[in-house]
């Protein structure tokens, strides 16, 4: 449970990043935010969701709660943003809760910045909100990394072996689906020309070296993706497609096919 002020900023990027990392490791941990001064169903802040947006993620569903909402119990840590949160929420919670600040917290499973302190960016223009993402990123990677070591390998078994590719949503734009899809094509038709021609498959005589063409097919495709995920937001937003519904079909379809066990859980944000 990640707790700063208003939670508005930064403990819902905390618990978005961490979500994500967690998944990917295997591990099934709930994840979620609160603040001590929050009020009830106030949305992310506007930078928040737009440097979210740039890591892959999402606040837009994110509404603020106190910290009274939350139910503690024995498997609850929670991690403020500063010692002196960790102070106010030791007076209400008690001796018993399992309270931390996240950055001196984090050192026990790496060596990190110095600071004690994620400082609060409200009001400070969206580059506060940058380098607050960037701490986050930082020390939740490392603690992320050690709850695997920790936990062993048995902390995944039996979950989908996840690598993340975050990219980012593009600015200004009006999709449609016919536009996304010509664009796929387009995108795709690039791709096939990049590797024919690199690989000396059409006729080309010139030799390039290895890497120039993994590199440039690398290149190409990720504007593949790129349009493969704005189609995605337009199926989601305009023609209200569930997506995750949609994911959870398709994670079943490659376990029925034999490319990845049932997962034992999940993460949770």
């Amino acid at each position: 449970m990640f707790v700063c002020s208003g939670n508005t900023c930064r403990s819902p990027l905390a618990a978005a990043i961490t979500s994500r990392l967690l998944a990917e490791r295997g591990l099934a941990v709930a994840v979620a935010s609160a603040g001590l001064a929050a009020t009830a169903g106030q949305p992310a802040a506007r930078e928040a969701e737009a440097v979210a947006g740039r890591l892959g993620l999402s606040l837009r569903e994110h509404r603020a709660r106190p910290v009274g909402d939350v139910r503690d119990g024995p498997g609850v840590l929670w991690l403020t943003m500063t010692p002196d949160q960790a102070a106010a929420l030791r007076q209400r919670l008690g001796a018993a809760a399992q309270i931390e600040a996240l950055l001196p917290y984090v050192r026990a499973f790496a060596a990190t910045q110095a600071d004690d302190a994620v400082p609060d960016p409200f009001g400070r223009g969206e580059a506060a909100y940058e380098e607050v993402a960037r701490t986050l990123t930082a020390a939740l990677t490392a603690l992320a990394d050690g709850w695997s070591a920790a936990r062993g390998p048995a902390a995944g078994s039996g979950a989908p072996r996840v690598k993340t590719l975050a990219l980012p949503r593009l600015d200004g734009l009006r999709p449609t689906l016919e536009s996304t899809a010509l664009k796929l094509l387009e995108e795709a038709g690039e791709l096939a020309e990049v590797i024919g021609k690199y690989r000396a498959l059409s006729g080309e005589r010139r030799e390039h070296p290895p890497s120039q063409v993994m590199t440039s097919i690398g290149q190409e495709l990720l504007d593949v993706a790129q349009t493969a995920i704005t189609m995605m937001f337009v199926l989601e937003e305009q023609h209200g497609v569930d997506l995750q519904g949609l994911l959870q079909q398709h994670v079943q379809k490659l376990a029925v096919k034999g490319y990845l066990e049932p997962a034992a859980g999940r993460a949770e944000a």
